[in-house]
This record gives C-alpha cells, structure tokens and sequence, in this order.
C-alpha cells in the first residue's frame, strides 16, 4: 500500500512539472492564446495614401499563458491580421479602460499617438504603408 502512494505521488509530481514545463516553454515562445482589440482608430476620408487605404491603428491585448501584452498594430482594409507592429510602449500599469484613452491623430505624413499619460509617438507613414 505504502509503495503505491509513493508511485501515485511521484507521477502527480511529474505531471505537473511537465505541464510547468511546457507553460514556461509557450511563454518564453510568445505563444498567444487570443488575440483582443482594446481601441481603434481609422484614418479619415480626408487623407490619402494611396495604398492599402484606408489604414486602421489598433491596440490589441494578447493573452500569453502567464500574463498578457499589448501591441498596436497598424493593418490596411484588406488583411486585418497583417501589418506594422509595435509594442506598446506606455511605461505605467494600467487598465483596458485607461488604454481605450490613447488617442490617434492621422495626417499626410502618418499617424501620431498620444498615450494616456501624454506621452507620444508617431508612426510616418513609410513605416506602414504597403503593409511594411
């Protein structure tokens, strides 16, 4: 009986750093388990680019095994799951609600994007169009 628990045990304790294991492995892999966008913004009639218009810049939030990340990704109207990609650089913790904050003005040139805490970035227009 004694001998049984130890072989019960020790399997349970090798199923389950095997299953550790293997979350660790599609963390460290950037394994994303969904995919879901917080904001986004389109560019407006009033500009044009003259390639994949009209271009949408979205902040995503990915869910990863231990935790989650957000990226905003710029895509153009015709493949939403392709284009330039950048991390999402505000350096506070804060909440989905605070990122639906995040503003984003479009011009000739590109798109600039001020984050909730006034910090800003812009995006020229080389850097996306024809889906780079």
């Amino acid at each position: 009986m004694k001998k049984t628990s130890v072989v019960i045990l020790t399997l349970g304790a090798g199923l389950f750093t095997g299953i550790l294991i293997i979350v660790i492995l599609f963390q460290l892999m950037g394994v994303t388990l969904s995919d879901r966008v917080i904001t986004s913004s389109s560019q407006g009639d009033y500009i044009k680019y003259n390639s994949d218009d009209p271009y949408t810049l979205s902040i995503i939030k990915q869910t990863q095994p231990l935790g989650s990340n957000y990226i905003m990704m710029v895509t153009g109207k015709s493949d939403k799951s392709y284009g330039h990609v950048i991390s999402y650089i505000d350096p506070a913790p804060i909440s989905d609600e605070e990122i639906k904050k995040t503003r984003v003005i479009w011009n000739n040139e590109g798109a600039e994007v001020t984050f909730p805490l006034g910090q800003k970035l812009y995006i020229p227009k080389e850097r996306f169009i024809g889906l780079r």
